[in-house]
């Protein structure tokens, strides 16, 4: 053994009686209180609290506890004389423990360390989710959010037959939307490059043409899938109206471009069948005909970007789900998941960081434990079941004072009522009292006596005897 715990076991030198120690212990944890038998002593309550009522004059003054003069006699200090009988038998334990008051202390002042540790390691989440909350205000906020989000987002989710809600993948959607513009491209870029015979001008055209109807197989055929949440009966006028003015605009704007193609492809085939030769040797139209020859060719080139925009409407009406609402729900309750998730990683580190060092200090109070132990395992046991025997005899001396307490009052009341005393109760803090009065008053056995008289029952007892000679001297 080192030093330094040498100099903490000096009272060592005091051999330690093992057998002694057992003995005087088992006697303190073979004490029991003698209470009366119930029978007998019910009998002795009703016959007392008779008595008292009838020889009352009409008023009976209360102790400073609320006790009446023959309660105090017959149920209070008799019992509490016994305390003095315990402090008797565990003053012969107490004798073999004051050798070795320091161990034990220490032992103690280890131990409830100890549970102090293994309390915050317990609770170490909690506490450190409250340190967060207070220091920390985005924590706070992101955890609000996250939690509303939350509530929000499962309220929809029963309501739509415990599904989840389609989210659009952006990173799909968006190069299918750009596929129809380039589809779009492909179609037109040749008639627009054949009659402007400017690339980049035709390019342009192209471009704004393929957007115009991306955008429109967008905006339709999200429209056609959320029709009854946005323009129906269950939207609001504001976003009934909201809709059908978006819906008017990118309709127009697909109209304005289904023109521009058309306008296009009817120069370059009217311009062919006078005799032009925009296409030079190579006419789409085959050979000049009739003018109905094209206007047919036309209307079919102008049904290849139908059929892309009806292509890029049926897209989005795959992706997106039946109600706006509820997607952007789950967006919502995603992006707040993902932000709080960050912060409680962070928060998980610091709790791994913080719950290792208590680990530590757990462990290192455990080896001073285990040394101390060692020094006087059976003294240090049988200290703690003295302890705990002790606070099992106040916990049933104080049950069965209260109980005698109160069914001792409950018979004097019951006295003063059948035989229709006019009785008073005097205190001297509440002043005068009522039987009705003092039905309600707290009678109880005071915790503060009890554990004292347990401490030092002989000589309060002594102290006692001394003076109630004195009072029959006088």
């Amino acid at each position: 053994m080192q030093d330094k715990e040498k100099e903490k076991y000096q009272d060592d030198t005091v051999t330690i009686d093992d057998a002694k120690v057992r003995q005087v212990a088992e006697q303190c944890l073979a004490f029991r209180w003698s209470f009366p038998d119930e029978a007998t002593f019910s009998q002795e309550l009703r016959e007392a609290a008779n008595s008292e009522a009838q020889t009352s004059q009409g008023q009976i003054v209360l102790t400073e506890y609320g006790y009446t003069p023959q309660m105090e006699g017959l149920v209070f200090f008799p019992l509490l004389r016994q305390t003095a009988r315990w402090v008797e038998v565990k003053t012969a334990f107490t004798n073999i423990l004051a050798p070795h008051s320091k161990l034990l202390e220490e032992t103690a002042d280890l131990k409830e360390r100890k549970t102090t540790l293994e309390k915050q390691r317990t609770t170490l989440k909690q506490d450190i989710s409250a340190e967060w909350v207070e220091k920390k205000k985005g924590f706070k906020d992101d955890r609000r959010e996250a939690a509303n989000a939350e509530e929000e987002y499962d309220r929809l989710y029963e309501r739509h037959g415990n599904r989840h809600a389609k989210i659009v993948k952006l990173g799909v959607y968006l190069p299918i939307l750009a596929l129809v513009g380039m589809v779009e491209w492909l179609i037109n870029w040749e008639a627009a490059n054949a009659l402007f015979a400017q690339p980049y001008l035709a390019a342009g055209i192209v471009i704004v043409v393929a957007m115009a109807v991306a955008a429109a197989s967008h905006e339709h055929g999200s429209l056609a899938k959320q029709w009854s949440h946005r323009c129906g009966f269950a939207a609001t006028s504001e976003t009934r109206k909201r809709n059908f003015t978006v819906l008017t605009f990118t309709t127009l704007l697909f109209i304005a471009a289904m023109t521009l193609v058309g306008y296009m492809r009817y120069k370059l085939a009217y311009s062919d069948l006078m005799g032009g030769s925009a296409f030079d040797s190579s006419n789409p139209f085959g050979e000049r005909g009739s003018t109905g020859e094209v206007y047919t060719a036309v209307a079919m080139t102008l049904l290849g970007n139908l059929i892309v925009w009806l292509l890029g409407s049926m897209v989005a009406y795959w992706f997106h789900d039946s109600d706006p609402n509820f997607a952007d729900a789950r967006v919502r309750h995603l992006a707040a998941s993902k932000k709080f998730a960050a912060w409680s990683r962070r928060m998980e580190k610091a709790m791994g960081e913080r719950e290792q060092h208590l680990s530590m200090q757990i462990d290192q109070v455990d080896n001073m434990l285990n040394s101390r132990n060692n020094q006087g395992r059976l003294l240090v046991d049988m200290s703690e079941q003295v302890q705990e025997h002790e606070a099992m005899l106040y916990g049933r001396l104080k049950e069965v004072l209260d109980e005698n307490l109160r069914a001792y009052r409950r018979n004097l009341l019951g006295y003063i009522k059948a035989g229709n005393l006019n009785v008073s109760f005097v205190d001297l803090e509440h002043g005068t009292l009522t039987p009705q009065e003092y039905e309600t008053y707290p009678v109880a056995a005071p915790g503060k006596v009890l554990k004292k008289r347990m401490e030092f029952g002989p000589f309060i007892e002594r102290r006692a005897a001394k003076r109630r000679m004195e009072e029959a001297v006088a």
